[in-house]
């Protein structure tokens, strides 16, 4: 043998290398590297046997619901993790996953099993790639070396072989030390499997322990709520048969107490039921309102009304008193708030014994210069169409009739004595003859010079006052119409009814049951609102426009703003009042209720020429006048008209 120096060993200079880049790639580009350099033949093999020889075996399968989508997420990332480094600890990972999320009812001891059969198939797969790749390089390294000593520099060519060789076997040591690793990784996986089969067993267990811990709890919690229920049925019955009996007492008594009430005259103050007809109320606010009309009418034909009640000059509404004595006459012991044809015919007939009219006359005592008011007059001449028999004669008194001086009142009525002066329209008259027309209802008849003079003049009404030339005191005679208008009280004098109902008329005339009859929530809305208003502008001619009102104007548009319909003006306001049953008396004012006033003749209804609205504590709020506009003032009293409550 042959032994060589080591100084003939050539010199190797190390150096320090640059650091490279190491780019992994997937096995199949390894091998197809290699083999562009080296001629390789690969023989593809069939899958190892033992794995389906186990399956087989075994008898057993694992089976999961509804999982074939994760089984195939898991293993395709199973196999890209085998192409990249460190792609063993990221298929444990993964095999760790799967078998935590894999359901835990009939698998639980069957997961690790599985865990560690899947393990040992990849490390036998592992072996024998490995085998077949050393089996590659082999075949390259013989195939070098043949090569090189067939040719020229062969011993070069060795030297480069011995150097692959020692790098070869460092490779080889790299990839022994790699599968002693994956040996260890396998005894890893195998603690591991045993692991997640103790925790998942223990899981189970805790899951079990708990749902028998809710189920028990909530049976005793049941139990509990049953006993305390029974308990508690034991305990109260006594005292709720108790209050059950008290309340069917009491529910009796009510429905006792109201059939009495709703069978008495009381009934008027409760809600009435709907019976199908008309409203007590109702019915006699049309009785009231065609009454009214035939007083209006012989007004407009210049016939002097006056009220047999009135207070301060304002006629007394009894529109209250005989709803009370219908009531009190026809409400004992049946439903008189029945407004069938028998109930209709009951209200007129008391209606008609408290409401009528008729021709009066009445004689009072006026001071010279003093007015006698409004008077009807008419023109005559000395015509035989006027006078008939006595024309072209002597006045009554002789003397001979002159125009603008003679004046002729009823023979039968005289308005005042003969002889007296009477002032009418700047001019002075003096009674001197007498006629027939108190029936026509006319006050004093003029003399005119010609026919023609006298038919212009026709019939009007004008302010007559006594001339100051007479006695200090002359008694005039007053004709017209007289209004009856009977309080309850005036009803008790005619002595119709009995003692009992009498009783009961006073108790519910009385001033604590008035208080209590409804009237409405549309009058306090009204005057709530005309608070609201106090500091706006007086004008007539932007009455409609916002922050500008007239007096009417500002009833009209408030009542509005409360969903009554009103007329434009005051006197057609007043007239629609009176029309309609809506006068009432000044002790029954309430917020809401309208006060009517004149001021002045202007020929509309009553004169009115003035309205207010009453809003309590004796206040009322009106539209005074353009330097005042909308003001709270104390109530006024004189100058009224009369009150109302249009709604």
């Amino acid at each position: 043998m042959k032994i060589r120096k080591a100084d003939d060993r050539p010199m190797v200079i190390h150096t320090k290398k640059k650091p490279r880049l190491h780019l992994h790639t997937g096995k199949k580009a390894v091998i197809r590297k290699k083999a562009e350099n080296t001629s390789v033949t690969v023989n593809r093999r069939k899958p190892h046997l033992g794995i389906r020889d186990k399956y087989a075996e075994s008898g057993k399968s694992v089976k999961v619901r509804n999982q074939s989508l994760k089984v195939v997420a898991a293993a395709g990332a199973r196999a890209g993790a085998g192409q990249i480094e460190g792609g063993e600890e990221i298929k444990e990972s993964l095999d760790l996953a799967a078998t935590a999320t894999a359901p835990v009812m009939g698998i639980t001891s069957g997961a690790g099993k599985l865990y560690r059969r899947k393990k040992a198939e990849n490390k036998e797969k592992e072996s024998k790639a490995e085998i077949k790749k050393n089996k590659i390089q082999k075949g390259s390294r013989q195939s070098g070396v043949s090569d090189g000593f067939g040719k020229k520099g062969g011993s070069a060519k060795k030297e480069n072989i011995r150097e692959k060789d020692r790098n070869g076997r460092k490779r080889s040591g790299r990839k022994e030390n790699s599968s002693k690793k994956r040996g260890r990784g396998s005894v890893n996986g195998a603690v591991k499997g045993r692991m997640i089969d103790t925790f998942l067993d223990a899981f189970q267990t805790e899951r079990q322990e708990r749902k028998d811990l809710i189920t028990s709890t909530k049976s005793a919690a049941k139990a509990a709520a049953m006993l305390l229920v029974k308990q508690a049925a034991v305990v109260l019955a006594p005292l709720l048969l108790v209050v059950f009996f008290v309340i069917a007492v009491v529910g009796i008594i009510v429905v006792a107490v109201l059939a009495v009430i709703y069978n008495s005259p009381l009934a008027i103050f409760f809600p009435l039921p709907d019976t199908g007809y008309e409203n007590p109320r109702t019915v006699l606010s049309e009785y009231y309102r065609d009454f009214n009309s035939q007083i209006t009418s012989l007004e407009e034909q210049g016939y002097v009304i006056t009220y047999q009640n009135s207070e301060d000059g304002v006629p007394v509404s009894n529109f209250n008193d005989t709803l009370m004595v219908y009531m009190v006459k026809y409400g004992t012991g049946q439903a008189a708030y029945v407004m069938d044809d028998e109930g209709k015919k009951h209200l007129k007939e008391v209606f008609d014994e408290m409401n009528y009219c008729d021709n009066s006359s009445s004689k009072t005592q006026i001071p010279a210069g003093a007015s006698l008011g409004e008077v009807v007059t008419t023109g005559y001449c000395n015509c035989s169409l006027c006078c008939g028999r006595w024309a072209g004669g002597h006045t009554a008194s002789g003397t001979v009739p002159k125009a603008n001086h003679t004046l002729a009142v009823d023979a039968h009525s005289p308005k005042v004595p003969m002889g007296t002066k009477i002032v009418m329209n700047g001019k002075t008259y003096k009674v001197e003859d007498t006629g027939n027309f108190a029936r026509y209802g006319t006050d004093f008849d003029i003399y005119f010079d010609s026919h023609a003079a006298a038919q212009a003049w026709g019939k009007r009404k004008v302010e007559a006052f006594l001339a100051e030339g007479d006695e200090n005191t002359v008694e005039v005679t007053v004709s017209g119409t007289l209004v009856h208008n009977l309080t309850y009280e005036d009803y008790l004098a005619l002595d119709k009814l009995t003692e009992e109902q009498k009783d009961w008329l006073k108790s519910m005339m009385g001033d604590d049951m008035q208080n209590s009859f409804p009237a409405g929530t549309g009058g306090q809305a009204v005057a709530e609102l005309a608070m609201t208003k106090i500091g706006c502008q007086y004008s007539q001619d932007r009455r409609y426009q916002e922050g500008y009102y007239d007096c009417s104007s500002l009833v009209q548009r408030l009542y509005k703003e409360a969903g009554i319909d009103l007329p434009a003006t005051s006197a057609a306001q007043g007239e629609y009042c009176y029309k309609n049953a809506m006068v009432i008396n000044k002790k029954d004012l309430k917020p809401g209720d309208l006060i009517f006033y004149s001021y002045e003749k202007n020929g509309e209804f009553r004169n009115i020429s003035h309205v207010a609205i009453y809003v309590g504590d004796g206040k009322m709020v009106h539209a005074a006048n353009p330097s005042r506009g909308v003001v709270l003032d104390p109530l006024r009293t004189n100058s009224v008209v009369f009150y109302a409550r249009p709604y």
